[in-house]
């Protein structure tokens, strides 16, 4: 049981989806300090804290911490954490490197250098307190489905990553945090950055997908959306990235639905490393392909845009609702015999 003397002054319970670092961001400001200073004060920790993935790399004194001065349960930090998606996401978490679905931030000292924290404006706006969500890390939630609008994944105005942690960071005249919504390089409020609406291509694949977004919005976990499934969501998506001579599943699905075309990175890339753009058309083409999967992997197959062997590539373990699809596609003669009978019954 925490100590009353051992409270913060200002120590408001995580809203709800919010993520760690944004809750801490409130904290200190909440305090009137900027958040370095108020790390370092109450914490004992000042930018040394924040050469990590804090979110993803929360060290257990931090959460012991704010556990303590709080009065919020450890079980409830760690939800504010991306620990929080193991076994709906993904069954393993790794501590560092790459991680199915969440956007890295590639750290480099304190800064990001990739675009990995996004935002809904509409939400930010219509925010009492505005705050940043845990969903807006995964790769696959590109848009809002509330606001029917397309996050966003930097400033408008500049170009620059979010890193609202950086907001006071280097500016020793400024005494003024600022606010969680302001871009730490130019000042401009994310607030009023334009609500777009987001290119649906196919309504089957949008059907599929929207469960899956709304799971991450606090609906609660569907049984049919579980890790499984998410894992062969994510293998078909990294097959319609990678450079393979012989397949050519995204253009197959492209064209089956009127998606734009995505161009490949020169090297392989996995689908947390590409845009926000390129990873919205990338999620429907592999949605689409599940939304009706018996029929639809099987039918790209028999149309020679994927092999048996990349279907399986590199994928263990796999459900099995998914073996028995992918076995349906092990006999290549099958393949040929029936794109022998479609060529004799248009003769």
């Amino acid at each position: 049981m925490t100590n009353a003397a051992q409270l913060w002054l200002y120590h408001p319970k995580p809203l709800p989806d919010e993520l760690l670092t944004s809750w801490l961001t409130r904290i200190a400001h909440g305090h009137g300090m900027k958040l370095q200073t108020f790390c370092r004060v109450a914490l004992g920790k000042g930018q040394e804290l924040w050469l990590r993935d804090v979110d993803r790399q929360a060290p257990d004194w931090l959460m012991r911490a704010l556990s303590v001065h709080t009065g919020v349960g450890l079980r409830a930090i760690r939800r504010a954490s991306l620990l929080d998606y193991k076994g709906v996401l993904y069954r393993r978490y790794k501590w560092s490197g790459y991680q199915f679905w969440l956007l890295p931030l590639k750290m480099v000292d304190t800064s990001y250098q990739h675009h990995g924290m996004q935002y809904c404006p509409l939400c930010l706006a219509e925010d009492e307190v505005p705050y940043f969500r845990k969903r807006w890390r995964v790769a696959f939630y590109t848009m809002c489905t509330k606001h029917q609008c397309m996050v966003h994944d930097r400033c408008p105005t500049c170009g620059a990553a979010v890193e609202f942690h950086r907001r006071e960071m280097g500016k020793f005249s400024q005494v003024d945090a600022g606010l969680i919504t302001q871009c730490h390089v130019c000042d401009f409020d994310l607030r009023k950055s334009s609500a777009v609406k987001p290119a649906i291509y196919d309504e089957s694949a949008y059907l599929k997908w929207l469960p899956a977004l709304r799971m991450l919005e606090g609906d609660g976990v569907d049984s049919r959306y579980n890790v499984g499934l998410f894992a062969v969501l994510h293998q078909l998506c990294k097959i319609m990235l990678t450079h393979y001579q012989h397949v050519h599943l995204r253009q197959y699905v492209s064209d089956k639905i009127g998606a734009p075309e995505i161009a490949l990175h020169p090297r392989h890339e996995p689908f947390e490393h590409y845009s926000l753009e390129a990873r919205h058309v990338v999620i429907q083409l592999a949605m689409w392909l599940l939304a009706d999967p018996e029929t639809r992997i099987v039918d790209a197959w028999r149309n020679k845009a994927v092999r048996y062997n990349v279907l399986n590539k590199d994928f263990k373990p796999r459900p099995k609702w998914y073996r028995d699809i992918v076995a349906q596609c092990a006999d290549w003669r099958k393949s040929t015999i029936k794109q022998s009978q479609k060529s004799h019954s248009k003769d």
